[in-house]
């Protein structure tokens, strides 16, 4: 008996473990999906998502962290900002650096000088207002590697599709607990009835012989009283 009830507790803490592994992967899911959908809404001045995928910002921000960005309209030296390439022909290819120096061509046009914190000198780009993206809000470790692959068309698939398989297989498993639930019920019924069943009709049968009984001793009177 001791060694069923610890495989049966085993099971159920196994089943609690892969319940709260399974929803707590959802929930991240859902919330990734929700922030990159938000970050691809056309707001002024919306948040927006990026991957660090080099050591330059190291350990600051790690190869393969996450940032947060917000546009702001002021810039200060030390804020770490994301900004387009001068020339990159895709949309993507944007250095997240941090501001070390603010300086002022000759014909007064302002522009920072930025630098990875791992790097040993400043970049040689001239950022301008106009390149500037956003200010890093926040940054999560490893999780920039994820959003990589889910801005993807399969990571953009598996994100709809991993949810959905969760959502499914648990609803399914709770419809096959109410089955499971009804059919146990109605064999209750079933069980109770019969039993009611035979309860009564054990006692008709009580009653039954009973009166039987009764009549065989009324004819042995009867018998009795003519012999005498």
């Amino acid at each position: 008996m001791k060694k069923e009830n610890n495989k049966k507790e085993v099971k159920i803490s196994y089943k609690k473990i892969w319940n709260i592994f399974g929803n707590t992967i959802l929930i991240l899911l859902i919330l990734i999906g929700v922030l990159i959908g938000y970050s691809l809404l056309p707001i002024k001045n919306n948040y927006k998502i990026y991957s660090v995928m080099s050591g330059s910002m190291a350990p600051t921000i790690p190869t393969g962290g996450l940032v947060l960005v917000k546009p702001l309209t002021e810039y200060k030296i030390s804020d770490i900002i994301t900004y387009k390439q001068l020339g990159s022909t895709r949309k993507n290819d944007t250095v997240t650096h941090r501001i070390v120096e603010q300086k002022k061509e000759d014909n007064g046009t302002s522009y920072f000088v930025t630098k990875g914190d791992a790097n040993n000198a400043p970049d040689e780009e001239k950022v301008t207002a106009d390149l500037i993206i956003g200010k890093t809000i926040f940054s999560i470790a490893l999780l920039g590697y994820i959003i990589g692959y889910i801005k993807t068309l399969p990571g953009l698939i598996l994100i709809i599709l991993i949810p959905a398989v969760i959502i499914i297989y648990e609803e399914v498993k709770k419809i096959h607990r109410e089955a499971k639930q009804i059919i146990a019920k109605k064999r209750e019924v079933k069980e109770f009835a019969k039993k009611e069943t035979e309860r009564k009709d054990s006692v008709a049968k009580k009653v039954l012989d009973k009166q039987q009984k009764g009549k065989k001793t009324i004819k042995k009177r009867r018998k009795n009283v003519k012999k005498t």
